[in-house]
């Protein structure tokens, strides 16, 4: 299971990121004071080595960058200059790593590292590598601020790779969950590929070979002793996140999601009281924090493997599977076969143009291809668009090659 945690409150990170932000605003005539304002911090700051900020505070940065800038190009100009050597130990790792896929592999693991405003995961699908934003992390967050940070770190992502192997390499579609938004022609000339609205998840395809590709700089001996490295500075910043990440590190090292709350106590050598009190006191429960675990562990295995329902619960700390379908429902508004069907869901072909998958197209889409009245009522009631999609054009497609083999 990789390093993610939702306890990221403190200061835990250089201000590289802000430091960027407030010097795109300051070239286009906004003072580095009204950047930062709100945030706690004065320009002196971004240049103090000892500096240390919090995703909160590059997320205050992020609001007045909205309200200072009419530029709508403000968060992809943003990724595409945030390099991965501005990210300290852990992007000299992903530069020095043998392979593309570990690489990507990599990334996911130690993202805790990267003062991480949502979210980021990888995977193989069919002949496509994938990088996927989940939503989750952004949900709650007012829908400009979710759009700039969805855009920043889609362009960043794509310089990430751009810097790891030295020659320019696009994408070959790139996929949101948001509508198209009036400046989507932004999102072809930064990202140099079509790309598709109204998805069921925010991914970006490169072709599988991409993977087995070696960066310029890359280097065994280095890659393993700066993993050494980041693997340390991990278990500081979780140490740094108070009693919350404690007891998050202990459940996620006892390798059992369904561990119940007075097993955590005993490893901690504390009452079930004194447990409940002191995460009460940090505005968290235990509940909560499991629940957490058990959603990363449940996502992960019906993303990547191959095995049932019913032992993914198992997996994932429950003892009853149809307890482990109502949590997951409560999670993701979708049942775990479901889930699983959208992570497997083959793209659309996008071809030279963008696409909106707009209801009246989808729905057009799913009368053709046939799907299952009942099923694309209760999918688009649930704006799950790529399914009804996705479902239409396969099953098209099957009637299109059976009436081809009649008439043959």
């Amino acid at each position: 299971m990789s390093h993610r945690t939702p306890f990221i409150a403190g200061r835990l990170y250089p201000p590289y990121k802000i430091a960027a932000l407030v010097q795109l605003l300051l070239e286009d005539g906004t003072p580095a004071e009204a950047t930062l304002r709100g945030t706690g911090l004065d320009p002196a700051d971004l240049h103090d080595v000892a500096c240390r900020t919090s995703v909160e505070q590059f997320l205050l940065a992020c609001k007045n960058a909205l309200r200072l800038s009419r530029d709508r190009a403000t968060p992809f100009r943003l990724g595409g200059r945030l390099h991965l050597s501005d990210f300290g130990m852990y992007g000299l790792l992903l530069l020095s790593t043998t392979s593309v896929r570990d690489c990507f592999r990599l990334a996911v693991k130690y993202q805790l590292l990267a003062t991480p405003t949502l979210s980021i995961d990888e995977a193989e699908s069919g002949s496509h590598a994938l990088w996927i934003f989940p939503d989750e992390a952004t949900r709650g967050l007012p829908e400009d601020l979710r759009m700039f940070l969805i855009e920043q770190q889609a362009t960043q992502q794509v310089r990430h790779l751009r810097d790891a192997l030295g020659i320019d390499c696009h994408p070959i579609s790139a996929y949101f969950t948001h509508p198209a938004p009036p400046h989507s022609e932004l999102y072809r000339e930064y990202l140099r590929c079509p790309c598709v609205f109204n998805w069921h998840r925010s991914e970006i395809r490169y072709p599988k070979e991409i993977l087995e590709q070696r960066p310029r700089l890359a280097n065994a001996l280095t890659a393993a002793t700066l993993q050494a490295t980041c693997e340390s500075l991990v278990a500081d910043a979780e140490a740094s996140l108070g009693f919350a990440g404690k007891v998050y590190r202990t459940l996620r090292d006892m390798r059992h999601p369904g561990a119940r709350m007075r097993a955590v106590a005993s490893a901690l050598k504390m009452t079930d009281r004194t447990l409940r009190r002191r995460l009460a006191d940090e505005g968290t429960s235990f509940s909560s924090i499991s629940h957490h675990i058990k959603y990363c562990v449940a996502t992960q295995h019906l993303r990547s493997s191959e095995v049932s329902i019913e032992q993914v619960a198992a997996m994932a700390g429950f003892s009853d599977p149809a307890n482990f379908r109502r949590a997951f429902f409560s999670w993701t508004s979708m049942s775990p076969a479901q889930f699983r069907r959208l992570q497997r869901m083959p793209p659309v072909t996008a071809g030279q143009r963008d696409v909106q998958a707009s209801p009246g197209f989808v729905r057009r889409v799913a009368i053709t291809g046939g799907v299952n009245a009942r099923e694309a009522d209760v999918l688009f009631s649930e704006h799950h668009f790529g399914t009804i999609l996705a479902r239409g054009a396969e099953r098209g497609a099957a009637r299109h090659r059976h009436r081809s083999t009649t008439r043959c």
